[in-house]
């Protein structure tokens, strides 16, 4: 009831639900919706008790609807913020790394890592041979491997001399300094602990000496641990070429000498790879690509695929993850070489994914087969997958040792073959 002479007073229920409607909430409830709530919030306060006499009834009232449309208020402007927010977003799920079986082990295939034109994929086994492997680098370093001319001497053989409790692993593509002629060791291969003196097959990469130099008949190892290029180390072991050898020894220090400026005195690989130009070269891409090996997820890393300007080179697998990242930088070094002297012919190739390397490993079945005794302990076995691929597996004692893939991408010809004087 209004008193005589009094103003009438705007009802506070409806100021707040009117504030309420206006209150704009950005992509909040439906108007629909917050006109249901507050006509609800209105009937409710409106709706007379019971049993209250009326002087008590309207402050009464009042009061719980004060308290109703406070608490419906926060209720509706909660929704309306909940509605606003933008959806959570679902966290990003990490694309499959592909999958592949090679010689009977499950691989799981990372990468790419990537620096300038070339490009590394890691190959990840829980299969891990246990054995403590010495390698060659160490051996000379520590005085407990020698290598020397034999007694009979002869460009495709060498004595080597394990004196340590390990087995020591040899790399193909070693480069050994000395002698009457600098050489390399054609394939991979274990000598034994203990092993007495014994043979190691070797190609020369020195073509005009033979005569000993200042490491009489010994030989050392070199300055820069690069292997020896793809191409001497296809042409020596695939081809079994000594001529080939030596051509793409010429090639690559003739273009060497014209692009990076090394010296070019002698007919040896070796002063290509040692020279400093090439040490830089090849300690920025191996400290690059290297890191990949750092990461968790390649803790368990055997092997690696090797692509250039977009083509798979070569994929080499070994037994176990710490002979392996022995090994790593010394591949990475001698490709790094032929990325420096073919720099300006690697543009545009298409980016190689894992599904690739994958496929690559899975190419066929062998063509040809040739299969070598090296000595009592190991063989050697080449595969023909094609004109153009060949799979090669090393054993020893009957245990692969080194399993690899190797492609020639440069056939028929072309300004990379010039430049690296191989089709490898």
């Amino acid at each position: 009831m209004i008193e005589p002479n009094s103003r009438q007073r705007p009802d506070p229920l409806e100021q707040a639900a009117a504030a309420l409607r206006a209150t704009p909430i950005p992509a909040g409830p439906s108007a629909e919706l917050v006109a249901s709530a507050t006509l609800a919030l209105q009937q409710a306060g409106a709706a007379p008790q019971s049993g209250w006499p009326p002087s008590r009834r309207n402050p009464m009232l009042r009061i719980a609807g004060f308290c109703s449309l406070g608490v419906a208020a926060t209720l509706l402007l909660a929704v309306g913020i909940h509605f606003a927010l933008p959806p959570e977003k679902a966290s990003p799920v990490k694309p499959t790394s592909a999958k592949v079986d090679v010689d009977g082990t499950d691989y799981l295939i990372q990468g790419p890592f990537v620096h300038q034109d070339l490009t590394v994929f890691l190959l990840c086994s829980n299969r891990q041979d246990g054995s403590d492997f010495l390698t060659l680098d160490e051996g000379l370093k520590d005085g407990l491997v020698s290598i020397t001319e034999q007694e009979q001497e002869r460009v495709g053989a060498l004595q080597i001399e394990n004196q340590s409790d390990r087995p020591l692993y040899l790399q193909e593509g070693e480069r050994l300094i000395g002698g009457k002629q600098d050489r390399t060791i054609i394939t991979s291969l274990v000598i034994p602990p203990k092993s007495g003196k014994t043979s190691v097959p070797t190609f020369c990469v020195e073509h005009s000496r033979w005569v000993e130099g200042n490491k009489g008949r010994e030989f050392g190892f070199s300055v820069n641990p690069a292997l020896a290029p793809k191409g001497v180390r296809g042409a020596a072991k695939v081809e079994g070429s000594q001529d080939r050898v030596w051509g793409c020894v010429a090639a690559q220090k003739d273009s060497a000498h014209k692009t990076l400026h090394c010296p070019n005195t002698n007919s040896s690989v070796n002063e290509m790879l040692d020279a400093p130009q090439v040490q830089a070269i090849s300690e920025e891409y191996a400290a690059a690509l290297e890191k990949a090996l750092d990461r968790a997820e390649n803790s368990d890393a055997l092997g690696m695929a090797i692509v250039f300007n977009g083509h798979i080179e070569e994929v080499n697998l070994y037994p176990n993850r710490a002979l392996f990242r022995k090994l790593f930088p010394r591949l990475i070094r001698a490709y790094a070489v032929q990325a420096a002297l073919l720099k300006d012919q690697a543009k545009g190739a298409e980016s190689v994914t894992d599904t690739a390397v994958a496929q690559f490993l899975q190419a066929g079945d062998a063509k040809s087969q040739k299969k070598k005794a090296i000595d009592a302990h190991n063989d050697v076995q080449v595969n023909e997958i094609g004109g153009s691929l060949f799979q090669c597996t090393t054993r020893y004692n009957g245990q692969s040792i080194h399993w690899q893939l190797m492609a020639k991408n440069r056939e028929g010809g072309t300004a990379g073959a010039e430049v690296l004087g191989s089709d490898w």
